[in-house]
């Protein structure tokens, strides 16, 4: 099953106990979208839609013009 794992750039997930990173991981595109906006509440949001890149599926988020953060679309550990 495919996951979505939402990325900050402030706040990597590279410096977070796995914990948090789980806390980061939804099922659905829609779920990962909705945790970006929450985060960015009150502010212009921008998603970039997935893109193809070396590793993963990614999108880019953009808040009030700024790249904030990407959610990148991963395969279970199963899938690979």
């Amino acid at each position: 099953m495919t996951h979505y794992v939402c990325d900050l750039y402030g706040n990597t997930n590279w410096n977070l106990p796995i914990e948090e990173v789980s806390a980061r991981t939804f099922n659905t595109e829609q779920e990962a979208e909705q945790w970006f906006k929450d985060k960015c509440s009150g502010n212009s949001i921008e998603f970039s839609g997935f893109h193809d890149t070396e590793r993963y599926v990614t999108n880019w988020v953009s808040c009030d013009g700024k790249e904030v953060g990407e959610i990148t679309k991963r395969p279970s550990s199963n899938e690979f």
